[in-house]
């Protein structure tokens, strides 16, 4: 629903939810770019594992491939997220820092950090995406 159709429901129907305005798996007020469309060729429909999962040195074991185009993989990149957050928050946790910082400070820094996850979980290629996709298949 494009947002032309949006407002016009809007003006037309007082009664209208977030869940018809929102995309599926994102809460209201989400500022996180997320995941969603980081995998559109047809050559990631059949992607080799990166990173952690890629070491399939045993000869007995089948190479596998991963869909990076599915929901699965879309899940599996945002808990990867969730575990680069976590350590660049006990980084960030490191520094010293000569002022005490206000509240608008912090949640804006919470909010680079974040997308520095993103970033890093979409561009690094850890590989912890892959092997909980291949652990769950």
């Amino acid at each position: 629903m494009d947002l032309t159709a949006v407002s016009n429901v809007y003006l037309h129907n007082s009664s209208i939810s977030s869940a018809q305005i929102l995309e599926s798996g994102r809460f209201n007020g989400d500022y996180t770019t997320g995941y969603k469309g980081t995998f559109t060729s047809e050559l990631d429909k059949a992607a080799t594992p990166t990173g952690a999962a890629a070491n399939q040195g045993n000869s007995h074991v089948k190479p596998k491939t991963i869909d990076k185009t599915s929901e699965l993989y879309e899940k599996s990149l945002e808990l990867e997220g969730f575990f680069v957050k976590q350590m660049l928050t006990e980084m960030r946790r490191t520094i010293m820092k000569a002022n005490e910082s206000d509240f608008a400070q912090n949640m804006y820094e919470d909010m680079l950090y974040d997308e520095y996850a993103t970033a890093l979980t979409k561009n690094a290629g850890f590989g912890l995406a892959d092997q909980i996709y291949l652990s769950l298949v």
